[in-house]
């Protein structure tokens, strides 16, 4: 008993001792990382040269499937586009079933299908795999590319790229693309309305023939699923997928800086300038410095607050929300870029940081503390991705794309802890081009002047939003003054040439009721608009919407001439007052450019012609005197038609704000009373088409509907 007390006292008081000898005032020396045991999951490579990977996982009874198909990546010419289209079009249907049968059939399923232009992902409940790997199966041994659904895709992408000319992010994409690599290499041609319109069935069907065989393509299978399984599942529904000669892939020649470029985009009334600093770098997936400037990238600009772009320009200067960098490779060509959104006034400002931070780690390298930070911040992600068996996959399949070492994933975390601070400082001033950049605004211009000290040549060049040479406005012809494109317009409206003439039609016409439709594929319905204008300067309309049998009304406004107001669905009625009021009992009957010269309350002025998309037009800008909201309008030189309102502003909040209306399909009414047919409204982003159905014509007006009553 006693010797058992004396063996615990002793024990206690060992450990006592070793206790106190511990330094609790440094921290633990971190142990070095080890090298993580990966099973990479083997490539197996069927009869017809479909590479196939697979990564079981058996916790939940679902199984996935991605097929990538890597084809060069080629130039489209004057076809930009075509891939995004016929990755669309892949899901659209096949020889022995429409896509609503397709839908259908992974509706029931409770099925998930995504295609790209590279392939798809799928995925399923283990028991559905049989008639999902059926469906997919179909989709790529069978497809049709009917032409109704190539007409759908093709309309639906011209709508988006007309919802991107509102986005500073879109313009400054196209605009890095086409300085970054040249408007010749695929990463610089911009996808517009003319090159989808160049596009036909036929090329769709030819790039499904030459580009989407299995020789060229990885199947990646995760989840429920045995390697026994997966051989056979390939054998029965991939098999029939025939081989094909791989198209040959090129090198293209990329442009090099020569100092830094200035290029500017002009987004008329933006509260804040989009800043994309960018250049081009040879960089291959892979490589060995690939790790070291992920490690520089994380401290120079990765996303953490810690990071010193976002530490300067947001914690210090308070220039923005986020300011990041970024650094690609790529198997054709990488890319370095950094910006962000910043306030219009301290655009240079924001320039002068961002380069000086590019200097900053080129020249002087990290901090140990930097390093330390970003290694643990990284080796953390790692782990952590680790636990997700679709990292395994794309393991798997990086290491065979791109030739990497057998063990370049399991010695990763190895690699990285060894990374110096020499090693970073070699490749920045390796990479980084701090003298020879790309810099691109978009923005107000307001901005533009304070531009011009970043370029290496003392100036800048224009851009438009598709990364095209912008053409400066050229001069009107004598005797072109803003006072006779109006008349001209309204004249022509009502097919006469002279004043006198248009007086008179004018007496004859007092209200005006045009009814309009458009489709609206985010509520899977149509929307109905009805406008209503009476002499002298009553105005109404109400909006409606049809979405599955289920009928509203969305908006009211209206005005008998004295007072009025606005409904909104979900935020109720609202009196006009004070200036909306007055802005109000200012109108003009019919046309509000009617009163541009016949009243005191506009700022009328004409520009210049600019080029839009080939075509020439009067461009004139209108605002209300007093205000600062403003718009552009653009009468073709050619037609005399108004073609196009810009419209920009600021909310209560000071956000910019703006929209485009288009107008085209002018035809006549009644007797030689003209109206566009075709009506676009682009609203921040969300474009509504309007297609005029009925005009009704009457010389008196009624009052219901000038009091909100439709």
């Amino acid at each position: 008993m006693k010797k058992n007390l004396i063996i615990a006292l002793a024990t206690f008081f060992v450990g006592s001792s070793a206790i106190a000898q511990i330094d609790r005032t440094e921290a633990p020396k971190p142990q070095p990382n080890p090298e993580i045991k990966i099973n990479i999951p083997d490539v197996v490579t069927s009869e017809n040269g479909l590479k196939v990977i697979v990564v079981e996982n058996h916790k939940l009874p679902v199984v996935s499937f991605q097929l990538f198909v890597d084809y060069p990546t080629l130039p489209e010419v004057d076809k930009a586009g075509k891939a995004d289209i016929f990755g669309q079009l892949l899901a659209s249907g096949t020889t022995e079933s429409t896509k609503d049968e397709l839908d259908a059939k992974i509706d029931y399923m409770g099925a998930s299908v995504a295609t790209t232009s590279r392939g798809f992902f799928a995925s399923s409940l283990k028991k559905h795999t049989p008639k999902l790997l059926s469906i997919l199966s179909e989709m790529i041994t069978k497809p049709s590319f009917p032409q109704d659904e190539f007409d759908r895709v093709v309309k639906q992408s011209i709508s988006a790229l007309e919802q991107a000319k509102s986005s500073p992010d879109a313009m400054a994409s196209n605009v890095a693309g086409v300085v970054n690599y040249g408007a010749d290499h695929p990463y610089g041609e911009i996808t517009t309305e003319e090159s989808l319109g160049n596009l036909t069935v036929d090329d769709i069907k030819k790039h499904y023939k030459e580009n989407f065989i299995p020789n060229m393509a990885y199947l990646v299978i995760v989840g429920d699923v045995t390697q026994a399984e997966a051989k056979e599942y390939v054998a029965t529904y991939f098999s029939g997928w025939n081989k094909g000669t791989a198209p040959a892939a090129k090198t293209f020649d990329v442009p090099t800086s020569e100092g830094n470029n200035v290029y500017f985009v002009d987004k008329p009334g933006a509260v804040q300038s989009r800043i994309t600093i960018t250049h081009n770098m040879d960089l291959k997936p892979g490589h060995e410095d690939v790790i070291k400037l992920r490690v520089l990238n994380q401290v120079l600009g990765g996303g953490s607050f810690s990071a010193r772009l976002m530490s300067n320009l947001r914690e210090d200067k308070a220039y923005t929300y986020g300011c990041y960098s970024q650094i690609s490779p790529d198997k054709l060509v990488g890319d370095f870029t950094a910006g962000g959104n910043f306030r219009n006034e301290v655009t240079d400002s924001a320039i002068v940081q961002i380069i000086m931070e590019i200097n900053k780690i080129s020249e002087s390298g990290v901090t140990d503390k930097e390093l330390e930070l970003v290694k643990n911040s990284m080796t953390g992600a790692f782990a952590r991705s680790l636990e997700r068996p679709e990292t395994m996959a794309r393991f798997a399949l990086n290491t065979v794309r791109y030739n990497l070492p057998k063990d370049y994933y399991a010695t990763y975390l190895k690699d990285l802890e060894k990374i110096t601070k020499a090693e970073l400082l070699d490749v920045a001033k390796k990479y980084l081009r701090p003298d020879n950049l790309n810099i691109i605004v978009v923005g107000n211009e307001e901005v533009a002047s304070t531009l011009e000290q970043f370029d290496n040549k003392g100036g800048m060049e224009l851009k438009d939003s598709q990364g095209k040479e912008k053409i400066k406005l050229k001069s009107v012809a004598e005797g072109v003054t803003a006072e006779s494109v109006v008349k001209s317009f309204l004249y022509k409206s009502f097919s006469v040439d002279n004043k006198a003439d248009y007086d008179k039609i004018m007496k004859k016409v007092g209200y005006v009721i045009k009814s309009y439709s458009a489709p609206l594929e985010a509520i899977g319905g149509d929307i109905y608009m009805t406008s209503y204008s009476g002499k002298p300067n009553m105005t109404a309309s109400v909006l409606r919407m049809n979405a599955g049998g289920q009928k509203a009304t969305v908006q009211k406004e209206y005005f008998n001439g004295n007072s009025g107001g606005t409904f909104m669905m979900g935020a109720g009625t609202t009196k006009y007052e004070a200036d909306e009021l007055q802005k109000k009992k200012d109108g003009a009957f019919l046309f509000s450019q009617a009163n541009y010269f016949t009243t005191d309350f506009y700022d009328i002025d004409l520009m210049g012609i600019d080029e839009v998309e080939g075509e020439e037009y009067y461009k004139m800008k209108v605002n209300r005197k007093g205000e600062e909201d403003f718009g552009y309008e653009y009468y073709s030189v050619k037609t005399g038609w108004l073609v196009m309102e810009e419209n920009f502003g600021t909310d209560d909040e000071g956000n910019s704000v703006g929209g485009t209306i288009k107008y085209e399909d002018f035809k006549e009414i009644k007797k030689g009373i003209m109206f566009p047919h075709k009506m676009s409204i682009n609203n921040q982003g969300q474009l509504i088409e309007f297609t005029l159905n009925e005009v009704k014509i009457k010389k008196k007006p009624k009052s219901e509907p000038f009091v909100g009553q439709f």
